[in-house]
């Protein structure tokens, strides 16, 4: 599994302090992780944040937004990732809840305390995110990107917003394992009903256009939680 990191910090010091102990830990841990730095906000922001499983922002950002106005245009544009600040001052301490921080770290950061919010980052990431190994390495795909899952032959299909996945496997040894949104609808499919727009007698039809039969054992239960969503 890999976690996407960023760093808004514009004191190259600080970022490659910060940097060295994500490393480490991701050994330790045998995760991988991508990190990208910015020493800025408008590189940032040029960037899709909502691929970042935790940002890491300098408070004190000399710029024209510092780091507390990065993360609330970030929550108003729905990231749903962690998010981690950064400062020399104590007194700010409080401010980063009203964004739902994770943590507020002072400068200089120590690992111990790396360590802990990397820790809960990666149970967040595993519980919202779908994760399997692939030929080279363990993939991970959000929930709110996957559309649905179909077996065959032994082989589960994963439909996303992006691309198609597949992996071998059984609908029914995973399907315990999914969020309450995933929902059978035929014997070799499981759907996420936030992605379907319509139900057309006995069909699904989602948010892309594509159609899905519904089996009749599971019209009732499909046809409730798609209202539950709707109401």
């Amino acid at each position: 599994m890999t976690i996407n990191i960023a760093i808004v910090e514009d004191e190259n010091i600080f970022a490659k302090q910060l940097k060295e102990i994500l490393e480490q830990w991701s050994k330790q841990l045998n995760c991988l992780v991508c990190i990208d730095y910015f020493k800025d906000t408008k590189l940032f922001l040029l960037n899709d944040f909502d691929n970042y499983d935790v940002a890491f922002l300098d408070i004190e950002l000399n710029d024209t937004m510092d780091g507390l106005e990065l993360a609330q245009l970030m929550r108003e544009e729905l990231y749903q990732g962690s998010i981690v600040f950064l400062t020399n001052y104590k007194e700010y301490v409080f401010q980063g809840y009203d964004v739902q921080a994770l943590n507020y770290l002072l400068k200089p950061v120590k690992a111990e305390d790396i360590i802990k919010c990397m820790n809960i980052v990666y149970k967040l990431t595993r519980e919202n995110a779908y994760v399997f190994n692939g030929n080279i390495e363990s993939i991970k795909i959000p929930y709110s990107k996957i559309l649905y899952f179909s077996s065959s032959n032994h082989y589960i299909d994963i439909y996303t917003t992006e691309t198609t996945y597949s992996h071998r496997g059984k609908l029914a040894d995973m399907k315990c394992h999914l969020p309450y949104n995933f929902i059978q609808c035929h014997r070799s499919i499981l759907v996420n009903i936030n992605h379907v727009e319509k139900i057309f007698k006995t069909d699904l039809v989602l948010v892309n256009g594509c159609t899905l039969p519904i089996s009749g054992t599971y019209l009732e239960q499909i046809r409730t939680a798609f209202l539950s969503i709707i109401l």
